[in-house]
This record gives C-alpha cells, sequence and structure tokens, in this order.
C-alpha cells in the first residue's frame, strides 16, 4: 500500500503530465524539437539523470570510440529522449491514416502484406528505439488495431493515461502477467503481437553477448511464435526527420526452426542480432539510461 506522500506525488506528476501535455499540442513541432533539445541539455548537463549509466553503458557497448564521440551519442540519446516525450503528448494529433501516413514511412516486405492478407498472425519485436509509441501509434492507423504487450508504470494514474493514448486506433493492450495467455490467443486468432524485446530479462534466464556484454534475454517473444507456428518481424522506428520516421521491417527466418527450448534460443539469437545491428548504426536513437546489464550470469 503506497503511502499518503507517495500517493500525493503520484497526483502532481499526473496533474504535471497532464498540463504539460496541453501546452506541448498547441505548440509546432518545430519549437517542439528546439524545445526538446534544450529539455535534453538541461538534463544531461544539470541535473545528469542516469548520466552514470550512460556513459557507463555507452563505454563498454563502444570500446573502439573516442571518448568525444561517446559524450556526443550520450548527449544526443538525451535529445531523443526529451523529443520522444514531447511527440508522446502530442499523439492525440496524430488523428487520422492520413497524419499517421505523413508520420511514419510505412512500406513493410511482400511477406508481411502476404501474411496478413491470408489473416495469419505474426510476432512483431521491436526496441526502446526511435520512438516506439509513434511507431505503434501510426501502424495501428495504418494496419488496424494491434496487440501490445506493454510493462506497467508506477504512477498508475500516468500509466492509465499511457493505456489510453495507446488505444486511440483501438489497439488491445496487454499486460505482462497477461502476456502469455493473451498473447497465444490473439496469435491463434490472427492478430499481430507487438512487444519489446530489448530490455533486461530474468536473471537466472537465458545469457548471450548484446552489444559487448553478457545479457540476460527475453524469450517470450520467440516462445509465441514457434509455438503458435506465425512468422517474426522486426520493426525498427528510425527518425528522419523534425516529428517524421521511418519504419524499417524484416522478416526474421524461422522455417528452420521448431518450438524446443534450444530453437527458441536461436531464434532469440537472431531478433537480437537485428535490434543491435539496428542500435550500432544510430546509438544515438537507442534508450541507454536503462540499466540494461544489471544481472550477470550465473558463474560455472
Amino acid at each position: 500500500m503506497k503511502s499518503p506522500l507517495k500517493r500525493l506525488s503520484h497526483v502532481f506528476e499526473y496533474a504535471l503530465f497532464l498540463s504539460f501535455g496541453i501546452i506541448i499540442r498547441k505548440l509546432s513541432i518545430e519549437t517542439c524539437y528546439k524545445l526538446a533539445y534544450k529539455l535534453g541539455d538541461f538534463i544531461y548537463d544539470r541535473l545528469k539523470l542516469r548520466r552514470k549509466i550512460v556513459e557507463k553503458n555507452l563505454r563498454l557497448a563502444f570500446p573502439e570510440k573516442s571518448e568525444e564521440a561517446l559524450t556526443k551519442i550520450a548527449r544526443e540519446s538525451y535529445h531523443t529522449q526529451a523529443i520522444n516525450l514531447l511527440e508522446t503528448l502530442r499523439l492525440p494529433l496524430i488523428d487520422t491514416r492520413k497524419k499517421a501516413e505523413e508520420t511514419l514511412d510505412f512500406n513493410p516486405p511482400e511477406s508481411f502484406e502476404k501474411n496478413r492478407n491470408n489473416q495469419k498472425g505474426c510476432v512483431v519485436i521491436s526496441a526502446h528505439f526511435g520512438n516506439w509509441e509513434i511507431m505503434t501509434h501510426c501502424s495501428s492507423a495504418i494496419l488496424g488495431p494491434l496487440s501490445i504487450v506493454t510493462k506497467a508504470q508506477s504512477n498508475a494514474l500516468v500509466d492509465r493515461k499511457m493505456s489510453e493514448l495507446r488505444q486511440i486506433f483501438g489497439n488491445k493492450i496487454i499486460g505482462m502477467k497477461q502476456a502469455p495467455r493473451e498473447c497465444i490467443r490473439d496469435l491463434r486468432a490472427g492478430k499481430i503481437v507487438c512487444m519489446l524485446s530489448d530490455q533486461s530479462g530474468p536473471k537466472d534466464g537465458y545469457y548471450r553477448k548484446f552489444l559487448n556484454q553478457d545479457a540476460s534475454i527475453f524469450l517470450g517473444a520467440a516462445v509465441f511464435a514457434l509455438r503458435c507456428d506465425v512468422p517474426v518481424f522486426i520493426s525498427m522506428c528510425v527518425r528522419t526527420g523534425a516529428g517524421t520516421y521511418k519504419l524499417n521491417v524484416d522478416e526474421i527466418p524461422t522455417s528452420d526452426l521448431k518450438s524446443n527450448q534450444e530453437d527458441i534460443k536461436r531464434l532469440a539469437d537472431r531478433y537480437i542480432e537485428s535490434i543491435e545491428k539496428t542500435i550500432k548504426q544510430y546509438p544515438e536513437q537507442w534508450f541507454w539510461m536503462h540499466n540494461r546489464w544489471k544481472h550477470k550470469p550465473p558463474q560455472t
């Protein structure tokens, strides 16, 4: 049970979230970007929020880069997250398919369209990269409702509001605890199930190299896809300009895999490698603030 002080702080955060959103939606996208850059610089230079974690992660991920290059990526990553915040608050402004198509350049491969036309389900895997909220919001405006696996935020009021934003075009929100049952049900019903698979998995989970470090990997996406015998697509949302994105979608091969523990790990290896490749290409667009490598593999 939350203390009165914690409940009060959550109410204040929620009021701030709503008020800031009203203001941001009155500004042009260009003004929002200028504000985001200033906000990112302020957090990086003055507040130094999670700065030590960001800089440590970058040094370990890119030992070949100079300190100057790493500092540049770190600062730009704060710009990215500030942009994400302001753009997420502006989601209600993208209220038609036309506006979604103007925001997101979405040209999926033929295999994706063929699977969709056959009304067969699929798993779409992405990462905390670019603006993942824009990605699912605009994709649902273009494709129709998606099933999205999300992790609840600590502030229940903000979490409820975020769920409302994510459901503007009819998306179904699936909590982490309900994911095993709901994802399999939706995949068998021919739906598109989306999940972010780049963050830290369980302490006693499957480990492999990710960005030059041993990392615990979530296997859920691989389990669901192989159990339901549906294709897997990797979808990475790359920022191309002020308020514009390109969605790069590729199919991950699964025809040689079966629903067993070793093949589940092989499939996870494939989509983690794909995620890693895009992060290395656009490192400033990934969420480096997460303590991604907090778990270490057990000693053998």
